[in-house]
């Protein structure tokens, strides 16, 4: 036996390295290619000049894969030959990764990059695959988030960075950011966590009472709002409707006691009910399994009494220092807000805080996305079952600054009279409100959800074909309609969405011709000048750069192409739509003036060169010929692949544009060999990396110390103790 494991590891080494040749012969790179390697160094100038009068600090964030993964992609089989469960996992579901680029040592800036370390990332480190601890205790990925039947949920910090800063401080700090957990204060410097906004027990946990975990899931914004002039930070705890928490509840428990003689059950059903064509039935199958899962699974049984605790929606200040101010929220009538979605993202202007349903599936019906991630037929019966199409519109609600008390207590949330009516993830609004308008720029993903990704079945929409395995993990954003540009303007005392005083911008783009120009296909990131700075607000957005996605075969797969067929808001037919994805459209950058709301400026990029953000920095010296919306330059990072029709590797590389001419192209190129990224998520800036002058600092081990004491249920307490103290609290201070 130990011979034939010995003669299939060496099979699978030799088959690797196969299928690692493209078809002429030279080795080939995953498209996902993504280090997790911490470093400092200088950049090169691979292209151009630097411009002499660029400065300050960019940071970008993303995913990393896991402490098992060793970066990007997931693995296919683990190093003992075995199938990896991680394999196919979404990208999203990855530690936090930042890239600083320090431009004040100009002409030489320097790169620095860190590993997000929360004490659940100590926490997975311990637990890993091949430690004695993996078992039940180890750390899972479910779907988008990754889980421990035992520890709780990660809070990866792999969205975004965002400047603060506080009264009485003088550097400030970065704030580190996730949809699901704590944000943390970041050393600008060092790049070091400095301490969670809030202690944990001033938070809401989203999971079943009856869950008892350290780490519980926290549901925000990963995307708090910040007030540059009273210097608070806004930002929410909350969760959706707990009604359904039953089956929820009933599957931890038996995936705690009963874990193989659940998936034997489940696989067994999956296998019978996975492709029946009557999904009635199928629905009303499932539903019976898990609603008489005691019976079906046996061993220890789920006590079906046990609390399930309530729906809530808190809104959250923090000055700094001290105890989080909460104010529980209600609509205008007396109901609690319904979630349906996730509050991605928030709002602010000088007199008014935005909340919206946002159309992105981060929430929990999501994260509990698998159970058994090692079972592909039990994955693809629950996508079945479990995926809904996004709400072709976005609930608003808007909360006066004024009606909050000082103390906390309750607070009214008030409902629009009209939701907006288009998705929404990402918006920016106005800090100015004169007469009480208010004004939102946002970015529409039409028929679009980035909670979904291509899974290892998937197939194509256009020929049936399975997706090429470099596709897998990626967000299954294939086009099914052309996304939009929105400018709303919102009484938010009479509470009502002016349509009349609004406006729209959407372009297919000269789809026939070579160059696309203006378009908005695929819409990902967007940035203007001020954008989330800690110093002065953006009374007014009048210039906005975009990124456009274009098509591409791969990311359509038949199953986003089932969901959306049917899309309400339907710009592009069905039939344009497959032929403009067989054509794939490249990936451009449009700016916007948001004044006139039409494009004035496009640069398209090349075959196989992806854009994957982009920030506006000022001019250390102001021009005073030049309009001070365009009087800097973007950063964009960019994975260039080496060849325009088949490439086998990709570079990593930061592009500078002149902002006010970026038809032009690049100015400067800067690399350096250590950095690899594949998808990067949101980007920062900051004039310097000065250490955080953070005060206030919540210590790991009184904070956590605190979670064990309270924990019930029949927990091994003195087992977590012992694991705290041994494999979490020696690595902080």
């Amino acid at each position: 036996m130990k011979l034939l494991k010995f003669l299939a590891m060496i099979f699978n080494i030799f088959r690797k390295k196969r299928d690692k040749k493209s078809k002429n012969g030279t080795p080939k790179e995953p498209l996902l290619s993504t280090s997790r390697e911490e470093f400092e160094g200088t950049l090169e100038v691979k292209e151009g000049k630097l411009p002499e009068d660029i400065h300050g600090v960019f940071h970008v964030s993303f995913p990393v894969g896991s402490v098992n993964s060793g970066g990007l992609p997931f693995p296919k089989k683990k190093a003992n030959g075995e199938d990896n469960p991680e394999y196919g996992s979404p990208i999203m579901n990855g530690d936090g990764f930042v890239i600083q680029l320090d431009f004040n040592p100009n002409p030489n800036p320097k790169v620095k990059t860190k590993l997000m370390k929360t004490p659940c990332y100590y926490a997975d480190e311990a637990t890993k695959e091949g430690t004695k601890h993996h078992g039940l205790m180890g750390f899972h990925n479910m779907g988008i988030t990754r889980m421990s039947m035992v520890l709780g949920g990660r809070n990866q910090l792999n969205t975004a960075t965002q400047p603060i800063k506080f009264k009485n401080q003088i550097n400030g700090s970065l704030l580190a950011t996730y949809d699901v957990g704590r944000p943390y204060v970041l050393d600008p410097k060092t790049l070091e966590l400095v301490t969670p906004v809030g202690r944990a027990r001033e938070w809401m946990t989203a999971q079943p009472p009856m869950v008892p975990w350290p780490f519980g899931l926290i549901q925000t914004s990963a995307h708090p709002a910040f007030d540059p002039i009273t210097q608070e930070l806004f930002t929410v705890n909350y969760s959706k409707n707990k009604g359904s928490y039953t089956h929820l509840e009933q599957s931890l428990h038996h995936l705690k006691h009963n874990r193989h003689l659940f998936k034997s059950k489940l696989e067994a059903l999956a296998n019978e009910l996975v492709d029946h064509e009557d999904t009635e039935q199928v629905k009303s199958r499932v539903n019976q399994f898990f609603h008489h899962l005691n019976d079906h699974v046996g061993g220890k049984k789920h006590d079906p009494e046990e609390p399930k605790g309530d729906v809530f929606m808190n809104l959250l200040l923090w000055k700094g220092e001290g105890a989080l101010t909460s104010w529980t929220l209600s609509d205008q009538d007396g109901s609690k807000l319904a979630i349906y979605e996730c509050m991605h993202q928030m709002g602010l202007t000088e007199d008014y805080i935005i909340l919206t349903d946002c159309s992105f599936k981060f929430a929990m019906d999501m994260l509990f996305d698998n159970p058994f991630p090692e079972s592909k037929i039990i994955e693809r019966l629950i996508r079945r079952l479990a995926t809904v199409k996004m709400e072709p519109f976005t609930t608003t609600y808007i909360i006066k600054r004024r009606e909050l008390k000082p103390q906390g207590g309750f607070a009214i949330a008030y409902r629009l009279d009209l939701p907006i009516p288009l998705e929404t993830i990402h918006y920016s609004c106005n800090y100015a409100n004169p007469n009480g308008v208010i004004t939102l720029v946002g970015i529409h993903n039409a028929a679009t959800c980035i909670a979904e990704w291509v899974r290892t079945f998937d197939i194509r929409a256009l020929d049936k074909r399975p997706v090429d395995p470099d596709y897998y993990s990626l967000f299954a954003v294939g086009s099914m309609d052309i996304s939009r540009i929105g400018k709303w303007k919102i009484d938010a005392e009479k509470l009502t969405l002016l349509t009349d005083q609004s406006q729209v911008y959407g372009d297919a783009g000269k789809y026939n011709e070579e160059n696309l120009g203006p378009n908005t296909w695929a819409i990902s990131l967007y940035g203007y000048r001020g954008i989330l700075s800690a110093d002065e607000p953006v009374r007014e957005i009048k210039q906005l750069w975009y990124l456009s996605d274009g098509t591409t075969k791969n990311l359509l797969t038949q199953f986003i192409y089932n969901l959306y067929k049917d899309y309400k808001h339907r710009e592009i037919d069905l039939e344009l739509i497959k032929k403009l994805t067989e054509k794939e459209l490249p990936f451009g950058m449009t700016r916007l003036n948001v004044e006139t709301m039409q494009p004035e400026e496009y640069f398209q990029f090349d075959r196989n060169v992806f854009p994957r953000g982009v920030h506006f920095i000022p001019r250390k010296t102001p021009r005073p010929t030049l309009d001070p919306e365009l009087d800097g330059y973007l950063v964009c990072p960019v994975q260039v692949g080496n060849s325009p029709v088949n490439p086998t590797a990709y570079r990593s590389e930061f592009w500078i544009f002149d902002a006010q001419t970026i038809a032009k192209g690049p100015i400067c190129k800067l690399s350096h060999p250590k950095i690899k990224f594949a998808f990067t998520l949101h980007t920062s800036w900051i004039p310097e990396a000065q250490p955080s002058d953070q005060k206030f600092i919540i210590p790991v081990r009184s904070d956590y110390d605190e979670v064990l004491k309270n924990l019930e249920l029949g927990v091994d307490r003195k087992m977590l103790e012992e694991f705290f103290e041994t494999h979490v609290y020696p690595h902080f201070n």
